[in-house]
């Protein structure tokens, strides 16, 4: 106790309490910021350079998830496309569990990855059968879905707005620095 009683005792303890206090705040609005855009990945925003609100990619995987059922629901009356409709099944299943765990958006693009793998597999597969009229209205309305929503996808701003964040932020002088010793990762591209 001494230590602290000695006037250079009291300036260190006062120097490593404020930069303590400093990477706590650092890390504090930085990781604000870092869900600011990390939000963006499952809600609608208003774009401004478009004029219009974009769905989220989240809210998109929704729609390829759901318009995968239906294919599987078609494919499940064939049996000789038995073995791509449980692949399907299987990426659609992984997706889902992505989808509910809140998995981040690395992680989210694998599964549509695979999910859209096995789904071109199984309309493939089913587009060298006979199928019945409703199979096949079913099969196409699918499909049309699932382009529809990759194509949302694709326009959706956040990317752009992760690199943004990533070059005008954490990438600046002094945050480059602070944010290694205050513990804070950036928000994961959906790629």
């Amino acid at each position: 106790m001494s230590f602290f009683k000695k006037r250079s005792g009291a300036v260190l303890a006062a120097a490593v309490i404020i930069v303590l206090s400093s990477f706590f705040a650092a890390n504090r609005s930085l990781n604000v910021k870092v869900r600011e855009v990390s939000d963006l990945f499952s809600t609608e925003f208003y774009d401004k350079n478009l004029g219009y609100p974009q769905k989220s990619i989240k809210s998109q995987l929704e729609v390829r998830k759901d318009a995968s059922m239906n294919l599987i629901s078609v494919g499940s009356r064939y049996k000789e496309a038995e073995k791509e409709t449980e692949k399907l099944r299987e990426a659609r299943g992984a997706l889902e569990n992505g989808l509910k765990k809140s998995a981040g958006a690395k992680k989210l693009y694998d599964y549509n990855k695979e999910l859209q793998t096995a789904y071109d597999a199984l309309y493939a597969k089913l587009s060298t059968l006979s199928l019945d009229a409703n199979g096949k209205t079913i099969a196409d309305e699918s499909r049309i879905r699932m382009n529809g929503a990759a194509a949302v996808i694709e326009r959706n701003g956040y990317n752009d707005a992760v690199r943004e964040f990533e070059r005008t932020v954490l990438s600046v002088f002094p945050t480059n620095l602070i944010r290694r010793f205050a513990m804070v990762d950036g928000p994961e591209l959906f790629e």
